[in-house]
């Protein structure tokens, strides 16, 4: 290697990198890409995704991020904020219920639900059967004879020596018989639970008749009718911020959880498999095709980012640095060299 020889490979390096860097002006760029994607689509009617990818590959990439990805202990924290955010976001204040979703949309959601025959019936049988049911409408009317019987007593009061008589009454009774007015309290609540039974199943034979009927169908529409127009804030009423970044953490949680289980797993291997035996075979420019992408798709996104992005990066001269970095070692090389 001679000092001539060196210094006429440096300087076919200056003008090779040069010449790179003109070709990332604007205008010159988007001749590039475009050509360049029109290339890259030609090319993919001649590979197919098992050519390029293997199933395994995929899962392993799949279960690296959705499930092996450690969670950054500041995302309890970054969900905080967005919380915040979200909860005082001021288009709330500016946006309806129906602005974000059309009275159709809203039949067809619930028209979907209540075509789910099997499941609305399970769902209608587990709550009126819940244990939790049956005791809370018990005591609700427990409550509610107990009250009856109160109010009673009030209006015996305005009535003169009638009040009197009630008390004397009472009182002779639990001498007669102590522990009976608590004997009768259980026995009445006993009553009430073997008939609430009996109610439960004759009301879940109603709502399933209103629902076949489309009365039910009809009493959500009107509720929607009542609802929709209010702002989307009114939601704060019942919900808090707090209690929003509640559930948004209680729903991290939940997904770490889930997504550790070997169940999940298996879901997401199942998933890449189903995607192989149905698209391992096509090939990549039909696949693109069906995923809704075009070319002129991917051209405008590398044009929406490249030109900001390069624009920075030769500014500080990290695009010359970067080709110096790689080109440096070949214009160098003995072998290229001895060409000169």
């Amino acid at each position: 290697m001679t000092d001539t020889q060196q210094a006429k490979a440096d300087q076919l390096m200056n003008a090779q990198i040069a010449w790179i860097i003109a070709q990332l002006d604007k205008k010159t760029l988007t001749k590039i890409v475009r050509e360049e994607v029109d290339h890259a689509f030609k090319a993919a009617k001649t590979l197919t995704l098992n050519d390029v990818v293997s199933v395994d590959t995929v899962k392993a990439t799949a279960r690296r991020y959705a499930i092996e990805m450690e969670i950054s202990g500041a995302i309890p924290e970054l969900i905080g904020e967005i919380a915040d955010r979200l909860y005082n976001h001021p288009g709330h204040d500016k946006n309806s219920f129906e602005d974000l979703i059309s009275d159709q949309e809203v039949a067809e959601l619930l028209d979907v639900a209540l075509e789910m025959k099997a499941l609305r019936q399970r769902l209608i049988s587990e709550i009126g059967g819940s244990p939790l049911t049956l005791n809370l409408i018990s005591d609700m009317l427990y409550r509610g004879i107990q009250g009856f019987i109160n109010q009673g007593t009030n209006m015996a009061g305005s009535i003169p020596g009638a009040s009197s008589l009630l008390k004397l009454g009472k009182s002779a009774v639990s001498k007669a018989a102590p522990g009976l007015e608590k004997s009768a309290e259980t026995s009445i609540k006993k009553y009430i639970a073997h008939n609430t039974r009996g109610i439960i199943r004759q009301s879940e034979k109603r709502l399933e008749k209103t629902i076949e009927s489309g009365e039910f169908r009809q009493a959500v529409l009107e509720f929607w009718d009542e609802i929709k127009e209010e702002k989307v804030a009114s939601l704060r009423r019942y919900v808090t911020r707090d209690e929003l970044e509640d559930a948004m953490v209680a729903g991290l949680e939940a997904w770490k959880q889930f997504r550790a289980t070997r169940y999940f797993g298996n879901l997401l291997d199942a998933g890449v498999d189903f995607f192989f035996q149905k698209y391992g075979d096509t090939s990549l420019e039909k696949l693109v095709k069906e995923m809704g992408v075009t070319r002129k798709m991917v051209s405008d996104e590398i044009m929406h980012y490249a030109p900001q992005a390069i624009d920075a990066l030769n500014e500080k001269g990290l695009i010359e640095a970067a080709l110096r970095r790689r080109l440096t070692p070949f214009w160098h090389a003995d072998s290229t060299l001895a060409l000169l």
